[in-house]
């Protein structure tokens, strides 16, 4: 297998109770972007991500991928795997490449959380000199977000805050006198947020193959 090949990848929906009628589809994929793929439940691991390519199949959101599995020389998985980012924990967080913020609660094991998005969060209501989106982002540059992970899945940096119970009386009364009514409502059903995560994009990541442009096999 060599970098520039093309590979055979089929897919169809991951929904088991209706598997004898999912369409199955096919889309060749490079070996960059079959990786890219890859690397969402795997990680860059390179032992795990070989296993994965070995058998052929995975899945991501509601589609379930296959292939003839195979196997890379130590060379080859090494230079794709370099063309994919690392985590970088020395990365000082950059407001204005923040494209989206979720907000959680303390629930366990799996807390609750809610999805902010720029273009949502960035419109302001009649007669407000700021969005909900300049607010989030003027305290995150006041207080300077600890570096968590890198996600394949986002492609981008991610972010955590913590928030005192001062930081979350003012998180609900700035939702309630900015947000988009939509978001508002959002955020209001919501318990105590506890924490926010923030999503920041390398530049030039490339993202995941689109599966809309499948072809359907007969």
């Amino acid at each position: 297998m060599k970098l520039d090949d093309v590979i055979a990848v089929k897919y169809s929906e991951d929904t088991a109770q209706f598997a004898d009628l999912r369409p199955v589809r096919r889309q060749p994929m490079t070996l960059h972007e079959l990786v890219g793929l890859v690397l969402v439940t795997t990680g860059k691991q390179p032992s795990r991500l070989r296993e994965r390519l070995q058998k052929g199949t995975c899945t991501y959101n509601i589609y379930r991928y296959w292939w003839d599995g195979f196997a890379l020389d130590d060379a080859t998985l090494s230079a794709v795997l370099a063309e994919f980012p690392d985590p970088d924990p020395a990365r000082a967080f950059r407001a204005e490449d923040c494209i989206w913020v979720r907000v959680y609660d303390a629930q366990e094991p799996v807390p609750h959380s809610a999805l902010v998005e720029k273009r949502e969060a960035e419109r302001r209501r009649w007669l407000r000199r700021q969005s909900l989106w300049d607010f989030l982002l003027d305290f995150a540059r006041a207080t300077q977000p600890a570096y968590l992970d890198y996600s394949y899945y986002h492609r981008a940096d991610l972010y955590r805050l913590e928030l005192s119970p001062a930081d979350r009386v003012r998180l609900r009364q700035a939702s309630e006198r900015l947000a988009p009514r939509a978001l508002k409502h959002a955020l209001a059903r919501g318990p105590d947020w506890v924490w926010l995560e923030l999503a920041c994009p390398r530049a030039g990541a490339a993202r995941l193959p689109q599966t809309r442009g499948g072809q359907a096999l007969s």
